[in-house]
């Protein structure tokens, strides 16, 4: 082994660590096989003796460690490590050299992710820092802002003796405002700061109100509702957003009124023009944000400008306004999925005081109110009238004033004489029949004063009970209120309009014609001269006496559907055209007519209701009485002629067996089975006056419903419906009546739905049309019960 003698000012160099790991890496480069390496000072004068091996060299003479540097030490500990595989005792120096070159990276990468980790923790730290700071911030502009506003924008109120309190101008609200203003003294960097926060609000609501979602399909579909969330429901973001820009230019406007009042006073330390400075820092706001919607939508064009697509398919496309269709009340929509969420929505979040009744007609209608017409309303039409409004409701769709009427202050009611208080009689009388009348005189002149202030064209007002009121509320009685609505709101009812269903209408006409041959046929299929000359010598002429029994059954018809029509047109109600309904028994059940617009009044509706079965009831019982009286002064020839029917049908109905008894009482001591003549005519009368009966029965939209409603009020009107309906299951089940099962099935499918609203739902009927409506029961019952003895129909 040779050994160099250096220098002592090189020597910290060729005892450091690193001059180890060189020695290696060259004597890899050079391919030479060295096997062993070691180093240490001399003790002596400061000299290094370096060992250098050779191929044969088996060891490393070694010098004692010394107290000089430390580092020095501590590889020399490393190096002296012993590869226990080396039979000569010697150390490895790749085993030795990979190890330390593993930990150091090691611990450089275990320093490296501890001074990330710092790096994150410090930036978020500082986010959160600054976050705190920016919400503490908007806390108090916020806080500012309600202070500001606090107080000023007030409801009307109606004292008890009929004084008003008008809705403040807007002259007196940025008067007030500015009066706020005044007395926080807030500097021109705090009113930029409200500005800019206002704006923030304003367009974060914005964007939350017209955000969409993507779905796992890719398709974009708009935010969902959450049931109780009213925060997040559109109602509340779009009145939010509304007062939000309202605000923003009050408070200019104030400010600017205070600009004035300070220049006029002189008034030094004040912000002079600072209107100016927020009007054009709103402008710069507003512009950026147009900016930044115009930027986004270049680079979404730039995205899709190599596609070759049209002008309509890139707005499709970049604005998800791809088209669907859905169907409501059998009417198709179709629009952009965005256009039929928001449809959909309407229909989830429609509030519980719009009625069921008028319901459909809303969402298919989705006429939205102007607010500033809703404002109109309140301020120029409610406020001043005999209507004293307590609270209010309102959507996009509709809007709901509940109240009272008031009386005047002299202490008559709105519309009635003074009363003289020295005839106490005369008093009571007159306020009781002007209570009679006091919703309708109060409605009337509430509607003259929508006229009046010009909006009869575009709101159409629904006097009624408070939809929401339960027996067991506050209120012993449901308050009267006002249900504000588009007049492009009418009860179209879609589905009788399209092609599949006016072809069903076309089928249930046809059917009717059958059904009706059928019952003339079975009139006359036990006469024997009948049966023999059609069946056995086929001679169809004999048809011809059929004719009698198929036209008069659609004369009375035709008799019950001009009745509704000429009431219809007397009460200003528009009516659809009449759809027939085949039976099996008696040829036709009646026809279910629509109504294309909201009657006026209740009275309006039992008019147009009664009209048509009562009339079609009397000409029923004048054609069956003529029935009876030329069946029984007829020739035996005569009697040939006849229908012959079994004595039993004379017994199916208590007013058809009480005229029997009186004008051919033999016929009633017949036996059941016994086959009789009888007059075409009677057998024309018997089926008008069971489809008179059946269409008086209180069911849903049948006449006798409509009349229920008119008479009873909605609420009550539903509960005889259901217990109609469920009586008429009853004697389905039980096989009682044939004629209820078939009937129950039509009017379940069709007709078993409450009647749209009426525009005054509250003035009751007179007395003379709740007689009318009595003897109609009467009538509906003595037609369809049974004779004592008799079976049911």
């Amino acid at each position: 082994m040779k050994s160099f003698t250096y220098r002592k000012r090189i020597s910290p160099l060729l005892n450091s660590p690193m001059f180890a790991i060189v020695t290696f890496l060259l004597a890899h480069a050079t391919r030479t096989e060295c096997l062993q390496i070691g180093y240490g000072y001399t003790g002596g004068r400061g000299r290094v003796v370096v060992p250098v091996v050779s191929k044969t060299s088996a060891r490393s003479a070694f010098v004692p460690p010394c107290r000089k540097p430390a580092h020095i030490n501590k590889a020399r500990a490393l190096f002296m490590q012993v590869d226990e595989s080396n039979t000569n005792d010697g150390i490895s120096i790749n085993a030795v050299v990979a190890k330390s070159g593993v930990q150091e990276a090691e611990r450089l990468r275990q320093k490296a992710k501890e001074l990330m980790n710092e790096a994150i923790t410090a930036e978020n730290a500082l986010r959160s820092s600054k976050q705190q700071a920016e919400k503490l911030k908007n806390t108090a502009l916020d806080e500012i802002f309600d202070d500001l506003t606090c107080g000023i924008l007030t409801d009307v109120v109606v004292e008890e003796d009929g004084s008003e309190i008008d809705r403040t101008t807007e002259s007196e609200l940025n008067r007030q405002l500015m009066n706020n203003l005044r007395d926080k003294r807030l500097s021109s960097t705090k009113m930029i700061q409200l500005i800019e926060r206002l704006h923030e609000r304003s367009i974060a609501t914005e964007k939350k109100l017209m955000a969409v979602s993507v779905n796992t399909n890719g398709q974009e579909i708009e935010n969902g509702f959450n049931i109780g969330d009213m925060a997040n429901s559109r109602e509340y973001m779009e009145t939010e957003l509304q007062m939000l820009k309202w605000n923003i230019d009050r408070i200019i406007d104030a400010q600017g009124l205070l600009d004035t009042e300070r220049t006029e006073r002189s008034v030094r330390g004040g912000d002079k023009g600072l209107a100016s400075v927020l009007e054009a820092r709103l402008r710069d706001l507003r512009k950026a944000e147009e900016e930044s919607f115009q930027r986004k939508l270049a680079m979404k064009f730039n995205e899709r400008g190599t596609i070759n697509t049209g002008v309509g398919e890139f707005v499709q496309e970049t604005m998800g306004d791809q088209n669907v269709t859905i169907k409501i009340d059998g009417k198709e929509f179709t629009g952009s999925k965005v256009n039929m969420t928001r449809l959909m929505e309407d229909i989830v979040q429609v509030p519980m005081w719009v009625p069921s009744s008028i319901l459909p007609f809303v969402i298919v209608c989705r006429k939205d109110l102007d607010p500033v017409d809703l404002k109109r309303l309140r301020a120029e039409v409610l406020t001043g009238s005999q209507f004293k409004v307590e609270n209010s409701d309102f959507t996009r769709l509709a809007a709901i004033y509940r109240g009272s009427f008031l009386q005047k202050r002299r202490g008559a009611l709105y519309g009635a004489a003074p009363i003289a208080p020295s005839d106490p009689t005369s008093a009571s009388e007159k306020t009781t029949e002007t209570q009679e009348r006091r919703s309708e005189v109060v409605f009337d002149e509430v509607q003259d004063r929508l006229k009046e202030a010009g909006l009869a064209d575009k709101i159409q007002l629904f006097l009624m009970e408070d939809p929401e009121w339960r027996p067991g509320d506050r209120d012993p009685e449901p308050l009267p209120s006002i249900l504000a609505v588009s007049s492009e709101v009418i009860p179209e009812q879609g589905y009788e309009r399209e092609i599949g269903k006016k072809f069903v209408a076309g089928l249930s006409i046809l059917g009717t014609f059958i059904a009706t041959f059928a019952y003339a046929v079975a009139g006359f299929a036990l006469n024997p001269g009948f049966f023999d000359a059609v069946v056995n010598n086929n001679d169809i002429s004999k048809l011809i006496s059929l004719a009698p029994i198929v036209l008069g059954v659609f004369g009375i018809s035709v008799i019950h559907d001009a009745a509704h029509q000429i009431a219809a047109s007397k009460s200003d109600v528009k009516i659809g055209l009449p759809v027939p309904l085949p039976s099996l028994q008696i040829g036709t059940f009646g026809s279910i007519t629509p109504l294309r617009s909201f009657p006026k009044t209740r009275k309006a509706l039992f008019d147009v209701a009664m009209s048509g079965p009562l009339v079609g009831a009397l000409v029923s019982i004048a054609c069956m009485i003529s029935g009876i009286s030329m069946t029984v002064h007829a020739s035996s020839d005569a009697l040939t002629t006849f229908a012959v029917v079994p004595a039993v049908i004379m017994k199916t109905s208590v007013l058809v067996g009480s005229f029997c008894s009186i004008m051919a009482p033999k016929v009633m001591a017949l036996p059941a089975s016994q086959l009789i003549p009888v007059h075409p005519l009677f057998l024309v009368g018997f089926a008008g006056l069971i489809s008179s009966a059946l269409n008086l029965l209180p069911i849903g939209r049948l006449d006798g419903g409509r009349a229920t409603t008119a008479v009873l009020g909605r609420r009550s009107a539903y509960l005889v419906s259901f217990a109609t309906l469920l009586f008429l299951a009853i004697a389905a089940l039980t096989q009682t009546s044939a004629i209820s099962i078939f009937f129950g099935l039509l009017v379940t499918l069709f007709q078993r739905n409450a009647e749209i609203p009426m525009r005054d739902e509250l003035t009751d009927v007179d007395d003379a049309r709740v007689g009318v409506y009595i003897f109609s029961i009467l009538l509906t019952v003595v037609s369809l019960a049974p004779f004592p003895g008799g079976p049911a129909l």
